[in-house]
């Protein structure tokens, strides 16, 4: 009987392999979204408004860096390397602070071109408003970037900034895949809710499976995340002082 149990014991539970396996999947998954959404303009350059600049570039290697360091990190921690996780921590700060400046640079150049360089997103009407997306994005996703570092000493709290805030960069290159698809591009734009949806309901689904609950910072988060797409759309969007404001930057 004692043996049984301690072979028991030592069988991986089915939540504690769904827990170090589910980051590693949500990773993957933006990966791949990643590299579906931007390859095609760049293999095949035919259809772009202007070819790829070096700012653009540069922007999109240090983007696929963090997420690659989001997958690195996702298998750290499912291996149980800890110590090795927090030594690669402190690259992200790195990271984070090439890519913020990066993104932000490179959607006001985008606004001052008045076009996107692979024509995968139509800004050309109103480029200001193209420009909504991107910067609201990029001001959650440092938000809790920054705050899911700040939290690194609490795992509970830290992984789940840390999936919300990537999530926050999905929609980027769900555009850009809408865009070069034109079965999806025909679709209304607020089509582009479908795979953010599917990430944020993977993101709840997963706390459920692990711990038979949802922490309420995913709660939240989740909710956040649901809310904040249509708020950006609507009224932030095609508000004048929005408009106002990317102008002014653009200068």
């Amino acid at each position: 009987m004692a043996t049984a149990s301690s072979q028991t014991a030592l069988r991986p539970s089915k939540s504690s392999l769904v827990e170090r396996w589910f980051f590693t999947g949500m990773a993957v998954a933006m990966i791949a979204v990643s590299l579906v959404a931007f390859l095609p303009a760049t293999i095949h350059p035919a259809k772009r408004h202007a070819p790829l600049s070096a700012l653009a570039a540069t922007h999109g290697a240090v983007y696929f860096a963090w997420l690659l360091l989001f997958l690195i990190q996702s298998r750290l921690i499912a291996t149980r390397r800890v110590a090795w996780h927090r030594r690669l921590g402190l690259s992200s700060l790195v990271v984070l602070a090439l890519m913020i400046p990066l993104a932000y640079t490179t959607t006001i150049a985008m606004v001052g071109r008045g076009y996107d360089l692979s024509s995968d997103l139509r800004i050309d009407r109103d480029p200001p408003y193209g420009a909504v997306f991107p910067l609201c994005n990029l001001l959650i996703f440092a938000s809790l970037a920054i705050a899911a570092l700040a939290y690194r000493r609490r795992p509970e709290i830290h992984k789940r900034l840390m999936l919300f805030a990537n999530i926050e960069l999905m929609p980027a290159p769900l555009a850009h895949l809408i865009g070069h698809t034109p079965r999806l591009a025909s679709l209304p734009p607020a089509i582009v809710m479908v795979p953010i949806s599917m990430f944020v309901i993977s993101a709840v689904t997963g706390d459920w499976l692990v711990a038979r609950r949802i922490h309420p910072l995913t709660w939240g988060l989740a909710i956040w995340r649901m809310v904040s797409g249509p708020l950006e759309a609507g009224p932030i969007g095609s508000s004048a002082a929005w408009h106002s404001l990317v102008n002014w930057l653009a200068r």
